[in-house]
């Protein structure tokens, strides 16, 4: 079982919990930010029930095993989400969304490799990082991580074009 909390080493302090049913808000605000959708699985412009069945549906996931997503906090400020997915697969995939706000200050980076160390100390032999192609950021985040780039190939899900790293 993932840990309900991890806390991610360096300055400033960043906290990872574990969302909650409650964790609607950063959801939505998420889903607000223009490039978040284009790069991620978030829906645009949630509304509040909506916001509130995806951290309900997150935390579903997490019970069942498939995925544990995080609440992305910086001195008591939720700014993102991070988590991991087949958490019983010997490679679980690594994604992150985060707010403007937190960004150009190695947040997802040091995020990234907090629930890569999680991962690997969990037993898993690798982990993968997938971005859709394009992505510049996510992909500076993955080689920032020690990422190596493996394949593009498209998403099982949409076919968009979608490039693998791992480590």
């Amino acid at each position: 079982m993932p840990p309900a909390e991890i806390v991610v080493p360096g300055e400033p302090c960043l906290v990872l919990r574990a969302i909650t049913e409650h964790d609607g808000e950063i959801e939505q605000a998420l889903s607000r930010v223009e490039d978040v959708p284009r790069w991620t699985f978030y829906p645009a412009d949630l509304g509040d029930d909506d916001a509130r069945r995806r951290a309900a549906r997150a935390v579903e996931r997490s019970h069942a095993g498939l995925a544990q997503r995080y609440v992305i906090s910086r001195q008591d400020e939720a700014v993102g989400t991070a988590g991991l997915t087949a958490l019983d697969g010997d490679t679980p995939a690594v994604f992150y969304a985060l707010l403007p706000s937190a960004r150009g200050a190695g947040v997802a980076t040091r995020v990234v490799l907090a629930l890569v160390e999680h991962a690997l100390a969990s037993g898993a032999r690798g982990v993968r990082l997938f971005a859709l192609a394009g992505n510049a950021a996510s992909e500076g985040v993955a080689r920032r991580a020690g990422f190596t780039f493996v394949e593009e190939r498209p998403d099982e899900i949409d076919g968009a074009p979608t490039r693998l790293w791992v480590r």
